[in-house]
């Protein structure tokens, strides 16, 4: 027993490290949540909960490749970090440039041509819809300033400098609250004020991380050398980043496919998805901001050759990460009550759906800790191939199947029931990526495979 502890336990300064580099990522992550809440908060004061969800399917969508292609990237930038390649560094902060905003450039095309019949599919309400439209043609826009945004945070994150992450979060939650009420409150321009708000504020980070790196002067950053890139030094590294950004594309086309399956439950059902769903997304953040810096950490430990080294800090971080997940989930069962008070859910009905759909997400959000975990593990050292299968591939095995099966075929008709079948796709993931995890096929120095 006493080995078996030693094992998934670390030193001191173990927990130092990752303290320093998950703490900033995960209030950042949770900045981000916060105002999601605060978004929803503000449009359901409206009535344009059901407008502005619809439309996130989606902004969704493109975030989910955007966040492929940066985390992809962000493997070898840690790598190259942690092998002190700088000039390495430096070009694939400009790959990530060029990769970002293509997407962007995509979904602003594909927003303004085919919008429309992308809202109808998730929605078959037209008024609703036309709301929808007219926030994700200005909305869409906020993706290029995302994109760079993105690009930018994740090398001061492969650096270790997630402090800076934070503080342009918070700048971003605090332009954000100010146009977003500005807009809504004062203006009152509606949803498109929401979208306004939106697409001002993630202007300002923009500037504000330009101001940044005039007096910071990172290694990173090389003027034209950082868009130098030749076949040799792009060939591999997209090779990586490539089946990231097919599983990203997948796995959000597969959430907002859920979200087209519990649709036939109506709209009461989908008021209280939308309601439950934003405060797991509240947990689910911090959960991807303690993954985040897992990658980072592990993934720097692998460039600097210690193979061994890395294998054990992965395995302190599991023991970590069962820790976190119960007080995570100890946290949002105590909350909900206050959370569900800050959607005015006048209706008791409705409160008391909003509550049992939390208990489920509750599960939820235990057993995403352990999968993102080990799905960060496998992306520090390369191993993106099968994430594929391991996260999308099982979404469109099970999940996707027993959601529209529960609905169509089954004909259940509550939501909560629905949803609970659904984490069954969480227990088959993790059993298969834990087999994957503990193969050690992940542990590889990927900066000698560079040219």
């Amino acid at each position: 027993m006493r080995e078996f502890l030693l094992c998934y336990i670390g030193d001191k300064a173990f927990y130092q490290k990752t303290f320093q580099v998950t703490f900033p990522l995960a209030m950042t992550m949770l900045l981000t949540s916060c105002m999601s809440i605060i978004d929803s908060i503000m449009v359901s004061s409206i009535g344009m909960v059901t407008a502005v969800g619809n439309a996130s399917q989606v902004v969704t969508l493109s975030n989910g490749i955007s966040w492929g292609i940066t985390s992809g990237v962000a493997i070898f930038a840690a790598q190259f970090y942690g092998a002190r390649q700088f000039e390495k560094m430096g070009k694939t902060l400009g790959l990530s440039i060029i990769l970002s905003l293509f997407n962007a450039a995509i979904w602003i095309i594909v927003s303004y041509t085919v919008g429309r019949e992308l809202l109808l599919f998730y929605l078959n309400d037209l008024t609703v819809v036309e709301y929808s439209l007219s926030y994700l043609k200005l909305v869409v826009f906020a993706e290029i300033p995302l994109a760079l945004n993105n690009s930018l945070n994740i090398m001061y994150r492969s650096q270790h400098n997630t402090k800076i992450s934070f503080i342009m979060s918070l700048l971003g939650a605090i332009y954000n609250v100010f146009f977003n009420a500005l807009f809504i409150y004062v203006l009152k321009i509606g949803v498109v004020g929401a979208a306004l708000g939106t697409l001002i504020a993630q202007t300002l980070v923009f500037v504000s991380y330009l101001v940044y790196i005039i007096k910071d002067k990172p290694r990173f950053i090389m003027g034209k050398a950082n868009f130098a890139l030749t076949l040799d030094f792009v060939k591999p590294i997209f090779a990586r980043i490539l089946p990231l950004m097919i599983n990203e594309t997948f796995f959000g086309f597969g959430m907002t496919l859920f979200v087209k399956a519990f649709g036939v439950l109506g709209t009461r059902s989908m008021d209280a998805y939308y309601v439950a769903n934003q405060i797991f997304n509240l947990f689910l953040f911090l959960v991807h901001g303690y993954g985040s810096a897992v990658s980072i950490l592990i993934g720097t430990r692998l460039g600097e050759g210690r193979i061994e080294l890395a294998k054990q800090e992965a395995r302190y971080q599991m023991g970590l990460g069962m820790i976190m997940a119960f007080l995570l989930v100890s946290i949002m069962l105590l909350l909900q009550n206050p959370l569900l008070m800050l959607y005015s859910v006048a209706d008791p009905g409705l409160h008391v759906l909003c509550q049992q759909l939390l208990y489920v997400f509750a599960i939820k959000v235990f057993m995403r800790m352990f999968n993102f975990l080990m799905f960060s593990t496998l992306k520090a050292g390369g191993d993106a191939k099968i994430l594929n299968f391991l996260d999308s591939g099982i979404m469109y095995l099970v999940g996707i199947p027993i959601a529209f099966i529960s609905v169509s075929v089954l004909h259940i008709n509550n939501i909560v029931w629905v949803l609970l079948l659904t984490q069954i796709e969480q227990f088959v993931r993790f059993i298969l990526t834990y087999r994957r995890y503990k193969s050690d096929i992940w542990a590889k120095d990927l900066t000698k495979s560079i040219a």
